[in-house]
């Protein structure tokens, strides 16, 4: 067990940096549920535990590295309003490629990291493998965003891209998320190969609703304007798993 030195410090810091980030590969997430469930399923990807001076005995089994912090310390690492006492230092996952004939979940321009997370862990509840996001969706490598979707966001393959060539491939069985589409309960679940959900405020794209040939909505009871986007998902990702 190492003490956390200052320098070690300002190198994790720079991880709440997408850039810097991105340029190591690396990730601290917090949060004792999230780190023991990433040492259970993805041992390969923890580079080394960050641990409050009260915690570190209850790891003494785990085989990482592993550093003893004060909470001044872990507070100055913290992205949230509190700060963890088990924390981890983690690898960026690798997402394996989309086979043809798996379903998937399209989104176009998802924004809010709680949002994205959530919509992550349903998928993964539900069975769906492969998530494709347009560019201008949230990173869904922001801890923000793993912190919502928990260990769901190294299950489930993320890829970005251009979601347009997808739609052109399989219009028959691509559906769109709309206000005004066909009650989704009308749809076999097994014609949904792709859903396509939208930006929180301004939906699908024109770009995208113009090669979208199959529309589907969920039927509203009552007097709310719309639903939340990560709400819709579940509904429509438990229709489209069964």
């Amino acid at each position: 067990m190492e003490k956390l030195s200052q320098q070690k410090i300002k190198d994790l810091k720079k991880l709440q940096l997408k850039k810097h980030r991105d340029s190591e590969q690396l990730l601290y997430l917090e949060g004792e549920t999230l780190v023991k469930d990433l040492c259970r399923e993805f041992p390969e990807l923890i580079v080394s535990l960050i641990l409050s001076e009260d915690k570190h005995q209850d790891f003494e089994s785990y085989h990482y590295p592993r550093f003893v912090a004060t909470s001044k310390d872990l507070e100055k690492l913290s992205a949230q309003k509190t700060f963890k006492k088990v924390n981890a230092v983690v690898k960026y996952p690798s997402p394996t490629a989309w086979k043809k004939g798996q379903k998937a979940l399209l989104l176009d321009q998802i924004q809010d990291p709680g949002n994205l997370g959530t919509i992550i862990r349903t998928a993964d509840w539900f069975g769906i493998q492969h998530i494709f996001c347009a560019p201008g969706t949230a990173d869904y490598l922001n801890p923000k965003v793993i912190h919502a979707s928990m260990a769901s966001a190294f299950r489930v393959h993320v890829h970005y891209q251009d979601l347009a060539p997808l739609l052109e491939v399989n219009p028959s069985t691509t559906f769109g998320a709309f206000m005004d589409g066909t009650d989704f309960q009308q749809v076999k679940p097994k014609e949904i190969e792709f859903l396509v959900l939208g930006h929180e405020g301004h939906g699908i794209s024109p770009r995208l609703d113009q090669l979208l040939k199959k529309r589907i909505s969920i039927p509203s009871k009552g007097a709310a304007e719309s639903l939340n986007v990560a709400v819709a998902a579940g509904i429509l990702l438990q229709h489209m798993s069964k």
